[in-house]
């Protein structure tokens, strides 16, 4: 089986020009790293459009044009995003065009209606998980939300985002109920817990240890570490290493890294005692350098670079385990 575990759709927010503004802070690093715009100084709009950042912004992805680029995957994980504000406006998963058949104007506090609505398209492909922002209405609408989206629109897990919503997943009055919640719904909970490009987002929040309170006290709560914590992959891993019901989620770092070092990563899990059966497969698409095909073809080739590096191959088995099997037996698909 292969399942992309971290994939995005729709908008961000109704006005184009705020999502393209909002696409290029998050992608001025990968431009200027690319050589594409001036590393010195802000691009000139000139600039931004040679580069191919266009102020046409960019298509609106739903369910068939995640399948459509996703050849000879089984299962697609949409993961929705709570309200927050940023800037002075709200913004979250939006449908600025319909797409999902969700009624009235396009909100962010509809998210999990749009991913919920996606996944009706295809419900045996497409895997839909919720999103809620305990800073935006308190913890108890927050609970409240996510109920309503597991049981009454039928998503799967949860999706939470400390860092960019300025709360702390260790934070036992805001997030612990959401936890609680999630338990007694029997889905899992995914975590951004890693580095992110935008400058609004709090880097201290987004440490994997921070995670060490929610396993201590949820010994029975499904915990996925989205980007397996990068930059802080070490941090993840030995997360991994002590709490049973952690798992990690390779969305980022499987583009960042080199097809070497992300080989050597993998080869250093089990000395870590993680086995590689709790890592999954995730592409971050539609995002920068994030086609799950080329991501796919990356991690199942690593073992090319055995030889050089004077080290045992992966045993294939498990490489395809990181592409599907593992998550599916985890989570029971």
């Amino acid at each position: 089986m292969q399942i992309d575990m971290h994939t995005h759709v729709l908008a961000l927010a109704v006005d184009p020009k705020f999502t393209v503004e909002y696409g290029r802070e998050g992608s001025l690093c990968i431009y200027r790293s690319a050589g594409s715009v001036p590393t010195h100084r802000m691009p000139t709009e000139d600039e931004w459009e040679k580069s191919g950042f266009s102020r046409k912004g960019w298509p609106i992805i739903g369910g068939a044009e995640s399948m459509r680029d996703h050849p000879g995957f089984d299962k697609i994980v949409l993961l929705s995003v709570s309200p927050q504000w940023l800037d002075g406006q709200l913004i979250g998963t939006v449908d600025p065009t319909g797409i999902t058949g969700v009624e009235g104007p396009p909100h962010p506090e509809k998210c999990n209606d749009y991913i919920a609505g996606l996944v009706r398209h295809d419900p045996e492909t497409l895997v839909g998980f919720a999103s809620v922002n305990p800073a935006y209405q308190g913890p108890e609408a927050a609970v409240e939300e996510l109920t309503r989206a597991v049981r009454e629109l039928g998503l799967s897990g949860v999706k939470l985002y400390p860092m960019y919503q300025h709360w702390s997943p260790d934070d036992r009055e805001l997030a612990f109920p959401v936890y609680q919640c999630a338990l007694d719904l029997g889905i899992p909970v995914m975590f951004h817990q890693a580095g992110s490009t935008r400058i609004d987002a709090s880097l201290g929040l987004g440490r994997p240890a921070l995670l060490d309170d929610v396993g201590r006290e949820f010994r029975d709560l499904v915990v996925i570490i989205a980007h397996m914590g990068i930059p802080w992959q070490d941090e993840a891993l030995f997360l991994l290493t002590k709490h049973p019901n952690f798992y990690g989620e390779l969305s980022y770092l499987i583009a960042a890294l080199s097809p070497r070092e992300l080989f050597s990563f993998l080869h250093k899990a089990e000395p870590f005692f993680v086995p590689l059966e709790k890592l999954f497969f995730g592409s971050d698409y539609p995002g920068f350098l994030y086609d799950p095909v080329v991501l796919r073809d990356k991690l199942l080739t690593l073992n090319d670079h055995a030889e050089p590096l004077g080290l045992d191959p992966i045993p294939r088995h498990k490489l395809e385990g990181i592409m599907g099997d593992h998550a599916a037996a985890v989570l029971g698909w």
